[in-house]
């Protein structure tokens, strides 16, 4: 790499999004309403230009006003809202420029926040700052009542859905970081190779300048260029992309020369990425409830495929790029296969376990037809009575309370495990 400082490299402009999980209830869309967030609705001129862009089953659940369409709330009254994240050593000011919450059935929620880096003149090296700062959850707050990152957020932005915690369901599968989208427009002209070795430091939060040098902290130049190979975007002459499992990053010269460029960085190619981290969020919290698959958690599987899994969402080359590269850099693919292993093997134990149970019924049917062919179980009673020598009243109560008690044991054996299957469930 030639010699340069990319830390002194100028942002002419930028985009940086964080997105994360959480649950809600059924008072979450009022209590949003509430505190200032509003119902997407798009124009019929944007409707009308995502017809000719999408196909119908994505553009219906994204880009329409469809009434099937899943609640997308929007919140940009955060202008007076200053926030230093980091340490007094190092920190970085931003403020809020839009959150978005996308809510999906059964309570799961997706969360955009749009950020702004409150700096006149940007610099390569404050952007690396803020979305290393951004996408952690424990990042302290310098000045705020709130002590971590992830607590604004609870609190400001998802109206008190707690995201982190022990008892809390979500943080058993959204890991310890957002997820980042960022888009970098660079003022400055750079060789292919500066651009690609800043691509990689953006993508992976590395230090500035190290891909590519003999470092400690440098990545391998085997996984460097593997990610090139294999992650990269590379479309157009003055930009290039990397869909990582963590991160999207375009970085490039000229990338919003157009008014409309923007536009499809920030809404249409954005919503691609939110898609692709809502099925990957899905399918990674099916898999995690796997071991409590039973055939309700299989069929509410199978309508969230038919409803939300599509192989292809645009007419368009570029869109369609990118959302091959992004299901490949958060392997979806292969998450959906080890599903569908995992949904076949219980699918053979729940049938085992049927089996076995029918197998239990059909013998205790037997035993009992086996007593009636040699003389009537009421007979047997009567002559039990008689050898007791008890007063019937009292011998009829014992008798039907220990059929019972038999009874519920016999019942307890064959379908207990179902049983208590159920009561942790509705737990």
């Amino acid at each position: 790499m030639n010699e340069f400082n990319p830390t002194t490299i100028s942002v002419r402009n930028y985009i940086l999004k964080i997105t994360g999980v959480f649950n809600y209830n059924s008072a979450f869309e009022k209590k949003a309403l509430q505190s200032g967030y509003q119902f997407l609705e798009y124009t019929e001129d944007e409707v009308s230009a995502f017809k000719d862009f999408f196909y119908p089953d994505f553009r219906k659940q994204f880009f329409s006003n469809h009434k099937s369409r899943h609640q997308i709330l929007l919140k940009s009254d955060f202008e007076n809202t200053l926030l230093s994240l980091g340490t007094e050593r190092k920190s970085i000011d931003i403020s809020i420029a839009e959150a978005r919450l996308d809510l999906f059935d059964d309570g799961f929620g997706l969360f955009t926040i749009d950020i702004k880096i409150e700096k006149e003149q940007l610099n390569l090296s404050d952007f690396s700052d803020a979305s290393y700062f951004t996408r952690n959850f424990e990042t302290p707050l310098i000045n705020s009542s709130y002590e971590k990152w992830h607590q604004y957020i609870d609190n400001e932005i998802l109206q008190g859905s707690i995201t982190r915690g022990e008892s809390i369901q979500v943080d058993d599968y959204s890991g310890t970081k957002y997820k980042l989208y960022m888009i970098v427009d660079s003022s400055e002209s750079l060789t292919t190779e500066q651009r690609d070795h800043l691509l990689i430091d953006l993508a992976t939060i590395s230090q500035l300048g190290s891909t590519g040098q003999d470092w400690p902290n440098s990545l391998d130049s085997y996984y460097y260029k593997k990610l090139l190979e294999k992650n990269a975007i590379a479309v157009y002459g003055n930009w290039k992309g990397l869909a990582l499992l963590d991160s999207f990053t375009i970085f490039g010269n000229g990338i919003f020369n157009n008014k409309w460029d923007r536009p499809k960085f920030n809404v249409t190619y954005y919503t691609i990425y939110k898609y692709c981290l809502f099925v990957k969020y899905s399918l990674f919290k099916f898999n995690y409830e796997i071991a409590d698959l039973d055939e309700d958690r299989r069929t509410t599987f199978q309508q969230f495929m038919s409803k939300y899994y599509y192989n292809y969402i645009s007419y368009n080359f570029l869109p369609t790029e990118l959302f091959t590269k992004i299901k490949f850099g958060l392997d979806i693919d292969n998450e959906r296969n080890l599903l569908n292993q995992k949904i076949e093997l219980v699918g053979k134990q729940i049938q085992e376990e049927q089996q076995d149970r029918t197998n239990k019924i059909l013998g205790i049917v037997t035993v009992l037809t086996s007593l009636s062919s040699v003389q009537t179980v009421y007979e047997y009673l009567l002559i039990g009575q008689k050898w007791l020598g008890w007063n019937a009243q009292i011998y009829w109560i014992v008798t039907i309370t220990a059929a019972l008690v038999i009874g519920g044991g016999v019942a307890f054996y064959v379908f207990g495990q179902t049983i208590i299957k159920w009561f942790k469930k509705r737990k």
